[in-house]
């Protein structure tokens, strides 16, 4: 099994288990009409018990004619189907249920267990080509961009992830000023620069933006380092690093290309890199691509931080 399958095992088990729902239901179905069968044999016997208690309750009232109630009530003929082939075909259902279900999420659970540490991986590879993730993006959109990267074809990801934000920027910039309303003109400013094609002007406030965002949220600016390690660091490094959170933070706590120091850029460097975009060492960061790299930034941050803040 190749990468990509392994990494699209979790949306197949949750494909089996769906077809494993309709397999469960149909063997319900049976069971289901002898219980219904069930309960019309006892139906006369249920009529006898509230009579029953009608003349108890009768009683209570008029208690010279309490026996007369009791006399009065007619029971009816009824026969109870025999109980042992229900008791039997119950016991069958329940180890046949067990046996259909057991693999199916031993499976699922695998499969659990694997995807923070493949998560991290992916959003590191893509964090290295300058690009954050969406929590909106489906499992299987994002793992086929994985595949494509790591097998060399950057082309073929940048096109479906320029594509992908392309299509979400009214939706983007809705969530993001939503969420952070004090911040709403600066964030549609930038968001009409983007869309008049001025991505020298939008760039540099989305990189501004998205630093006092994380400093707002979790009190770390994400573009200074600590012991060289960026400062957001010290906050994912709190949350237990096998964990599916952690996973989702790992971009921030690692130094990717757009938060690299001069130091940390080699030579020919071209990224973009929010040092040489704000301190005016990059002249030719303008363009689409990158503007909606920051954008992919600053929605991945004020989405993943904030989700993360109000966690339990």
């Amino acid at each position: 099994m190749n990468e990509f399958q392994n990494l699209s095992a979790l949306d197949a088990h949750f494909k089996a288990l769906e077809q494993i729902a309709e397999r469960v239901r149909a063997q319900v179905a049976p069971v289901f009409k002898v219980q219904e069968a069930l309960r019309e044999s006892l139906a006369p016997l249920f009529e006898v018990q509230r009579n029953f208690q009608k003349a108890i309750e009768s009683f209570s009232i008029e208690q010279g004619r309490w026996w007369e109630s009791i006399r009065s009530i007619e029971v009816p003929r009824f026969e109870l189907p025999e109980l042992p082939p229900i008791v039997n075909q119950f016991a069958e259902f329940q180890i046949s249920l067990q046996r259909l279900l057991a693999p199916a999420f031993d499976e699922v659970q695998k499969s659990f267990s694997e995807l923070a540490p493949r998560t991290r991986e992916t959003l590191l590879l893509l964090g290295a080509h300058g690009w954050y993730l969406d929590l909106q993006m489906p499992l299987p959109e994002l793992w086929r961009i994985k595949n494509a990267l790591s097998k060399g074809n950057a082309g073929e990801s940048e096109d479906a992830l320029v594509e992908y934000f392309d299509e979400r920027l009214g939706v983007i910039e809705k969530s993001i000023t939503d969420e952070f309303p004090h911040r709403a003109h600066l964030i549609k400013a930038a968001f009409n620069a983007h869309r008049r094609q001025e991505f020298e002007l939008s760039i540099p406030v989305f990189l501004a933006q998205t630093d006092g965002i994380c400093k707002e949220v979790v009190n770390q600016y994400l573009f200074i380092k600590t012991n060289k390690k960026p400062s957001t660091a010290i906050y994912v490094e709190r949350i237990a690093a096998d964990t599916y959170r952690a996973a989702l933070l790992s971009p921030l706590a690692q130094t990717l290309p757009i938060s690299a120091s001069e130091r940390e850029r080699p030579a020919g460097f071209d990224a973009l890199n929010r040092h040489t975009v704000l301190h005016g060492e990059s002249l030719d960061y303008g363009s689409k691509v990158n503007s909606l790299k920051a954008i992919s930034l600053i929605n991945y941050v004020a989405h993943v931080l904030q989700a993360e803040k109000e966690a339990p």
